[in-house]
This record gives C-alpha cells, structure tokens and sequence, in this order.
C-alpha cells in the first residue's frame, strides 16, 4: 500500500468542491486516512516546498513551457524570460494564494495512491488536463491568464508528485502520527 498527500487548497474550500474531491478519490477506492482543516501562516507554506533554487528555477520553466504552449511571449507578459525570475514569481505567489483561507490537509492510502491521485486530479494547468479529471472539469485556469491577474494559477488541489515527496509532505503535515489502517466494506471486493 502507498500513501500520499492531497491539500485542498483555499479555492476548492470556497467552491464548496471538498465533497465532490473527497468523493472521487474514494470512488477510485483510495481510503482516507487522516485529515485536518487549518489556515497556514506563510512560514508553514514555505517549508511545505523545497524552496531551493533549482525547484524554483523548475516551477519557472513550467511556467515558460505553459506560455510557449499557448503561444504567448512570456517575456512581453511577465517582463522577463528568465526562468529563475519566473520561478520566484509563481513561488511568491503561491504563498500569497495559500492564505485565501483555509485548506483541508488529508492523507490517502491505496495500491499505486501516488499515481491514481495525480491522474485522478489532471494536469497543473487546469486548460491543459485531460477532460474527466478534476481539474478540467471544475477550472480552465492557465498561466497566461493568471499572469493578467498577478496571481499563479489557481489549481486548488496539490497532490504528492512521487514516493519521497510524499513521504516528506506526510512527515511535515502529520509530524509524530501513527496513521491507523482500518478496512472498509469496499477493501474486501478488491484486497
């Protein structure tokens, strides 16, 4: 079995989408193991990313293929076309974005839960995610029209991108926590 961490973001709070969230991982029949709601100082926040400069220069060069996708010159929009900047740019805002509201923090179990949630979720770009996912159904969000709006795009859903990740984000999230398993009637259809 796997675990991984899903956030509900300040948007999907807002939306009245935590439900419908919930509702689609356990229909792909991963199990809830914990969760909590809360409201995130930035400091909490900046420590749930790596921060360092490498990943801020990676969310940067997203953000130049989301603009190049789109056929927008990034530079012309943004006023530069330096990944590193650009990074900054998005993790700032990120920050900022996480403290609309609150944010329901959960933990997921399930054969493969990793990659199950992130298909399930669709591609960070909502414009860009396969239709039946979560975020295209629900947003059409992009970078070139976020940045308009001096803000990121608003993806209301974060969920673990691989094993270590998801290890750290459980670890920082759920410090000291023994996360109980217990079995549902659904378990015994599929285990």
């Amino acid at each position: 079995m796997e675990k991984t961490l899903i956030i509900l973001k300040p948007d999907a709070v807002k939306r009245a989408l935590v439900g419908t969230i919930i509702e689609t991982f356990e229909n792909a029949g991963l199990k809830l193991m914990a969760g909590k709601m809360l409201q995130p100082e930035a400091d909490v926040i900046k420590k749930h990313y790596p921060g360092t400069p490498e990943w801020v220069k990676e969310m940067g060069g997203k953000t130049l293929a989301s603009f190049k996708e789109a056929g927008v010159d990034v530079k012309q929009k943004m006023g530069t076309d330096d990944a590193a900047k650009l990074g900054q740019f998005v993790y700032d805002r990120l920050i900022k974005y996480w403290q609309e509201g609150p944010i329901i923090v959960m933990v997921w179990e399930g054969p493969s839960a990793i990659q199950i949630a992130r298909k399930l979720r669709g591609h960070t770009i909502p414009l860009l995610a396969q239709t039946g996912t979560i975020l295209a159904q629900y947003s059409f969000d992009s970078s070139t029209w976020s940045a308009g709006l001096d803000r990121v795009v608003k993806t209301f859903i974060h969920a673990s991108g691989s094993k270590d990740e998801a290890e750290r984000e459980i670890a920082y999230w759920f410090p000291n926590e023994k996360l109980e398993t217990y079995e549902r009637e659904v378990d015994k259809l599929y285990l």
